[in-house]
């Protein structure tokens, strides 16, 4: 099994632990949703709007703005990195993440985990 496939598996594995509750924001929706729609890549499309239906949380992007502009100077984030860890940290929740652990975002919250 290739990096990518194990990647999957470990992603998989979280999204299908029954004991989880999923936060998200509409910039996650706006960072995954446009590339497979525009380049009709349904199997990827489905899998997206099956996790954005089982979603127990929605959260409030315009409360994340500030918090996040703080995150990305604190600690040298990007503004979707930011913007996705300010949404964890609102819900106290635990942020999976596809970056390699060298990335600054493990190191501006506790509860970052990996599926790299």
């Amino acid at each position: 099994m290739g990096p990518n496939a194990a990647r999957r598996m470990r992603a998989l594995a979280v999204l299908g632990d029954p004991s989880r509750e999923f936060v998200a924001t509409q910039f996650l929706v706006l960072e995954v949703i446009p590339v497979p729609t525009k380049f009709k890549k349904g199997k990827e499309l489905a899998f997206y709007q099956r996790f954005f239906q089982g979603v127990t949380t929605w959260i409030d992007e315009a409360a994340l703005i500030q918090p996040a502009i703080d995150l990305a100077c604190k600690h040298g984030l990007g503004g979707m990195d930011a913007l996705h860890l300010a949404a964890a940290v609102s819900a106290n929740a635990e942020l999976i993440s596809a970056e390699k652990p060298t990335k600054p975002i493990y190191g501006a919250y506790s509860n970052v985990s990996s599926v790299y």
